[in-house]
């Protein structure tokens, strides 16, 4: 069956180990888009985030952004799922007992925080939070704002530190672990699979239409929603045993690597 979308995490797939985009992405996704190929960055990353680093192609693509809590075609929002209001202040509550772990509420409109002394911490939200904001009191937010995600840093312990105190929401809310430093809670059973359903409603295609690629435990339901599914050399490993496929690692240039093989399209 003919692919007719390509979703891709962003870090630690498709970017390099330095964030950088592989050498002819954008030229390579216009090859795609005339065949009929849409190309949705598949992130744990903010909508606006996202938005700016795929200047100017920005309109052509669509996003599963927050892990799959806001997805857009363009500038067109599809979908924003809240967590209830009462969940999003018991996690600010317990994060905040927690040394070393800060926190970010995405909204509709960008992402709040209060952490403003963790330089660390600060550098690291700059890059996936393009629209951000300080407030002195995140519960206030938390009580006042629809949230579609909470995600808490702990430099590179994420998940031996807090993921173990966070599994005590696993009831009530959808728990991923994002990488090293990150995990996000949502509201459940939300994740990036679930994206992927709103999207092949809206284009009116099947998930055997899709391919996926991923690095990590929050691409998990991606890989298991699509029809041809790629966990990346260096991801987790439980990733790669439950991916189809293993594409190279990103430092190797593996998603566009495999899109031109499959697809038949020489780097030019």
């Amino acid at each position: 069956m003919a692919i007719k979308l390509i979703a891709a995490d962003l870090d630690g797939t498709l970017l390099t180990s330095q964030r950088r985009f592989p050498s002819g992405l954008f030229s390579l996704i216009g090859q795609l888009r005339q065949r009929g190929v849409r190309f949705a960055p598949a992130s744990g990353r903010q909508y606006y985030n996202l938005w700016e680093l795929f200047a100017p192609i920005s309109e052509e693509l669509v996003y599963i952004s927050e892990n799959g809590a806001m997805v857009c075609d363009g500038a067109e929002i599809l979908s924003f799922d809240a967590m209830p209001q009462d969940e999003v202040v018991r996690v600010v509550q317990t994060a905040r007992e927690l040394a070393g772990v800060s926190v970010i509420l995405a909204c509709r409109d960008g992402g709040f925080y209060e952490n403003k002394t963790d330089g660390v911490f600060l550098e690291n939200m700059a890059f996936f939070y393009a629209r951000r904001r300080y407030t002195p009191d995140l519960l206030a937010v938390a009580r006042n704002e629809p949230v579609c995600k909470v995600a808490l840093f702990c430099s590179r312990h994420a998940e031996d530190r807090v993921l173990p105190v966070f599994r005590a929401f696993e009831k009530t809310s959808q728990v991923a672990l994002s990488g090293a430093d990150w995990i996000d809670l949502m509201r459940p059973g939300m994740n990036k699979g679930v994206a992927i359903g709103a999207l092949c409603q809206s284009m009116g295609i099947s998930p055997d239409e899709c391919m996926a690629f991923g690095d990590y435990l929050n691409d998990l339901e991606l890989l298991q929603s699509v029809g041809q599914s790629y966990a990346m050399e260096n991801g987790h490993d439980a990733l790669k045993a439950a991916a189809k496929y293993i594409a190279p690692s990103n430092d190797e240039d593996g998603v566009c690597r495999t899109i031109r093989r499959v697809f038949g399209i020489d780097k030019p």
